[in-house]
């Protein structure tokens, strides 16, 4: 028995398999440290829910008794810097180092993160509920064929059911149904597409240049300035294409191809909800004396200039993993 035990998940939402793991889990230890992931991201099709609003499905779905060996901890996603994430989580487990585990079930290459803590213990669970994954939850409440047969807690169904979230219709009612209709455009393929984009991290004078995307997915969140790429285009070509489409940046062409300093790619199968995505981000270091002129268009509503000491605290604003990916290019960041 290990005086601590460690349960990691998004919960979105908490289903009757969640429920299922904690209990046990709270049969085997005297604390249990329930870490909340995907703290401070925008809402999405993949995260509809923020992290104050999966607490308290949690949290009413629970006794009294249960809830006193339990402490909720919110964690960042940190999906192209895993020691970053190992990092955040043990600061968190500080006070509880003594006899630990981590409790899970490996089901697929999506449990990797149960490997990265090899100095703690793992209670391995079995296959509860079937397998049951909050994807087919969240796919019927997003297409509004949730019902109580369904397997999460009554109290969630009737939370979801009846709270009026002007957010949430909004997820439901117009990124849902976008996303759905644009798949079915590529229903007929042999085999499921895969999208290329070119993104630009441009910065200048200590600041970013930033985009509010004018449609869904994502609509007003903040963005690089990117797109798809052309049949006839360089990835090269592409990002600054794009970059001067939505941002209306005052540079030239060839300015802007000799300020680019570096290059990345980044490939996480869940970054778009409209399939399968790869970013390629070209970094554009402006050596200006003063920050050029934007202007908006194409697929932007706003091209802005941030600070980039306001970064951090405005990660919940930005969509997909826009954030993530400017905090590992960035250098120092």
């Amino acid at each position: 028995m290990f005086s601590t035990l460690i349960y990691i998940g998004r919960f979105e939402p908490p289903h009757n398999g969640h429920f299922a793991t904690i209990r046990k889990a709270l049969a085997q230890t005297e604390r249990l440290l329930i870490f909340i992931g995907s703290h401070e991201t925008c809402r999405s099709l993949r995260n509809p829910f923020t992290t104050e609003e999966r607490l308290e499905m949690l949290k009413i779905s629970l006794t009294p008794s249960e809830l006193e060996k339990i402490t909720f901890i919110p964690i960042h996603d940190s999906n192209y810097n895993h020691q970053e994430w190992v990092r955040e989580v043990k600061a968190k487990v500080l006070g509880h180092e003594n006899s630990i585990a981590v409790i899970g079930h490996k089901k697929d290459n999506t449990s990797y993160y149960l490997d990265l803590f090899p100095e703690w213990g793992f209670v391995e669970m079995p296959l509860l509920e079937n397998g049951l994954s909050s994807t087919e939850i969240r796919n019927k409440w997003l297409g509004g064929t949730l019902t109580e047969q369904d397997k999460i807690p009554q109290a969630i169904y009737s939370y979801l059911k009846n709270k009026d979230s002007e957010e949430w219709a909004k997820i439901q009612k117009e990124e849902y149904k976008l996303v759905e209709e644009y798949k079915k455009e590529w229903s007929s393929t042999p085999y499921p597409p895969v999208f290329v984009a070119g993104d630009a991290l441009v910065v200048c004078k200590g600041h970013i240049l930033l985009i509010r995307r004018g449609a869904f997915p994502g609509k007003g969140m903040l963005a690089m300035a990117g797109g798809f790429l052309d049949s006839n285009e360089s990835l090269r070509h592409c990002a600054i294409r794009e970059l001067i489409e939505e941002t209306g940046i005052e540079l030239s062409y060839k300015e802007l191809d000799k300020s680019i300093k570096d290059y990345q790619v980044f490939d996480d199968p869940n970054r778009e909800p409209r399939g399968r995505m790869i970013s390629h981000t070209f970094f554009f270091d402006l050596q200006l004396p003063e920050l050029p002129k934007l202007k908006a268009a194409d697929d932007a509503s706003e091209a802005l200039w941030v600070p980039l000491e306001d970064l951090d605290k405005m990660r919940s604003q930005f969509g997909g993993d826009h954030y993530r990916i400017i905090k590992k290019v960035l250098p120092c960041s």
